[in-house]
C-alpha cells in the first residue's frame, strides 16, 4: 500500500541568536511568521508576509524594522519544497538573508543601496492540520 505524501506547511528554524517559525496557514487561516533575533521578538500574519515562488524555492519575506530617513531591514527566508510521508518530519538546512535598504531624506544615498547578511539556518519541516 502506498504511503500518503504531503507537503510541509510548518517550518521551525534556528541558528545561534536567530529563530524563525513559519506556517503557510493557521487555525485562523492566514500564514504566520515569528522571528526572534537582533531586531527583537516579532510576529507577522497574513499580508505582512510576502511569499513568492522562485527558481530558488519559495522566498518568504517580512519587514523587521523601518527607521525613516535611515533604513528598512527585511528578512527573506528561502524554503525548498519538502514532501513528507504521513506523520513524518524532515530536517533541512537553508538560508535567510537580512537585507538593509539604506535611505536618506535627500533620496537614495551614494554607493550601494542595500547591504546583505546571509544567515545559515537548520530546522525541521512538518505537515500539520490547521
Amino acid at each position: 500500500m502506498a504511503t500518503a505524501i504531503t507537503q510541509a506547511n510548518l517550518f521551525e528554524l534556528e541558528r545561534d541568536d536567530v529563530r524563525v517559525t513559519y506556517s503557510t496557514s493557521s487555525f485562523a487561516g492566514p500564514p504566520q511568521f515569528s522571528y526572534s533575533g537582533p531586531e527583537g521578538d516579532l510576529s507577522f500574519s497574513g499580508n505582512e508576509i510576502e511569499s513568492l515562488p522562485t527558481a530558488l524555492g519559495t522566498e518568504v519575506t517580512v519587514t523587521l524594522r523601518r527607521v525613516p530617513d535611515l533604513h528598512t531591514i527585511a528578512l527573506t527566508l528561502l524554503l525548498p519544497t519538502i514532501k513528507l510521508a504521513a506523520g513524518a518530519d524532515s530536517e533541512f538546512d537553508t538560508l535567510a538573508i537580512r537585507v538593509t535598504h539604506h535611505t536618506t531624506i535627500a533620496g537614495p544615498p551614494s554607493g550601494a543601496g542595500e547591504s546583505y547578511e546571509a544567515i545559515a539556518l537548520h530546522g525541521i519541516a512538518r505537515s500539520v492540520d490547521f
